[in-house]
């Protein structure tokens, strides 16, 4: 292991020419024991031990110190193993410095604690082959490390050594920090984010991480501690690389950005952009025996994001055949679904806050109404477009006379994709990929809520509804 995985680089410094009284002061309200002096380009020309500067005396910290000519420094790419002897030789050094060339990098404190020794074979035979066999079972992936109840590696498969590109002659047998140096940058981030020590101490017993480990994979790391009597005898590590998995993430964010940007330049100015990122959408749990909800997350830009997912669903119809329907319009969709929402007038919400649904929000019909009334009038869309807006919130059964007969089916279609997209914005729904059989559609909708699920055919042309089972 080497020095630079260990240091540390909170410690005190001085100019050679500041007053000594600024090591008589630091004796009274720091924890160090050594105050390092440095020049102006950080290069390290001396040190002085606390304990000799309680007496005052009128002079420099260049007067006080210990030149550097007589300090004992190592450097990062040292080995741990150089400590041991400095600090046994000199009782009564506090830190030793580390640098990089002249520069002083960090420290090593006396509080540091060599690795363990390694531990006794006859230890190691005493844990029980049938508990390490069964937690093998529950945490086996690809790699597979197992760490002694004293922190020593005692194995590190083929195959976890090729994910982790380490040779197991290396690590095996040795301390786990030394393969810790192989996976983490510096000691501070194998403490934090590493669960080894956790579950050598008894404090977890099994979970998992995702880490970056230091040949640019991600890996993730499942680990189970091995208890006999309430003690834990050693920890199984399981692994596997995923990298693709990552790669596919970026992906799917990349090309997020891409629809938005290719939404952003269907929209006909900034006004309506800024209208509907400006209008939240809410998350919540509703009790139907209080009629009250309560807020669970608020997706502050959320009218914009229900659009996007609306014309993803829109895209998914166009896949499946939907827009060769007759009497099915997908640039007539498109533009209504755009504009459907630009009227809405959302109340301003916090997570935590219980409403009552029917008293906080305005019904659908009266920002549909306006939404139809903008965009007929500010961006003269044509009268089918108005008329999808206009009574989207609008059940069937209540369309006014004068509702075209002709529309009813792209309506039918409209209203789908509204809902559906809510689902996805507002609740995490999952839509499995719909399914279109002549003009009858089969939707499965799920939801973390289960009372939301449905999974049913829609009619597009008579608007029969058949609940679909099993």
């Amino acid at each position: 292991m080497k020095i630079g995985f260990i240091m540390d680089t909170d410690y005190l410094t001085g100019h050679p020419e500041d007053s000594a009284l600024l090591a008589q002061w630091v004796v009274k309200t720091s924890p160090h024991r050594s105050l390092y002096v440095v020049d102006d380009d950080q290069q390290l020309v001396g040190v002085i031990r606390l304990a000799n500067a309680v007496e005052p005396v009128p002079l420099t910290l260049q007067q006080m110190m210990i030149p550097l000519s007589e300090i004992s420094a190592v450097s990062p790419d040292d080995s741990v193993d150089v400590l041991v002897p400095l600090f046994r030789d000199n009782p009564e050094w506090s830190s030793i410095p580390v640098m990089r060339g002249n520069r002083l990098a960090g420290i090593v404190s006396r509080e540091w604690k060599a690795p363990a020794n390694p531990a006794a074979d006859d230890d190691w035979d005493a844990v029980s082959v049938g508990q390490l066999y069964e937690s093998l079972l529950d945490a086996l992936y690809t790699g597979l490390i197992i760490v002694d109840n004293r922190g020593m590696t005692r194995l590190l498969n083929p195959e976890g050594a090729e994910i982790l590109g380490v040779d197991p002659d290396e690590v095996v047998g040795q301390p786990y920090e030394e393969l810790a140096t192989r996976l983490f940058d510096h000691m501070r981030d194998y403490l934090t984010r590493s669960a080894v020590p956790l579950a050598l101490t008894g404090a977890v017993d099994r979970g998992e991480r995702e880490l970056r480990v230091s040949n640019g994979r991600h890996v993730l790391f499942k680990f189970a501690a091995v208890r006999e009597a309430q003690h834990v005898q050693a920890v199984l590590i399981t692994f596997m690389d995923v990298t693709p998995l990552k790669h596919a993430e970026v992906q799917a964010r990349y090309q997020e950005r891409e629809l938005e940007m290719a939404f952003a330049l269907t929209l006909p100015n900034s006004k309506v952009e800024y209208k509907l990122k400006s209008s939240p959408e809410y998350q919540d749990i509703y009790d139907p025996a209080t009629g009250q909800a309560q807020i669970t997350g608020v997706i502050a830009d959320g009218t914009y994001h229900h659009v996007i997912n609306g014309l993803r669903i829109m895209a998914e119809l166009k896949e499946i055949g939907v827009f060769q329907l007759v009497g099915i319009d997908k640039d007539t969709l498109v533009q209504a679904f755009i504009f459907h929402d630009v009227g809405k007038a959302q109340p301003v919400l916090r997570v935590g806050q219980i409403f009552v649904p029917q008293e906080t929000f305005e019904p659908g019909y009266l920002h549909a109404g306006r939404s139809a009334d903008w965009a007929r009038k500010d961006y003269h869309v044509t009268e089918d477009v108005e008329w999808l807006v206009r009574y989207h919130h609008t059940p069937e059964k209540e369309l006014p006379p004068t509702f075209p007969a002709a529309l009813k089916p792209m309506w039918r279609v409209f209203k789908l994709v509204d809902g559906l997209s809510a689902g996805l914005t507002r609740r995490d729904a999952d839509i499995a990929p719909m399914t279109l059989r002549g003009s009858v559609l089969t939707i499965h909708e799920t939801n973390p809520d289960q009372r939301y699920d449905r999974h049913y055919r829609l009619a597009i042309y008579s608007g029969e509804i058949i609940p679909v089972t099993g």
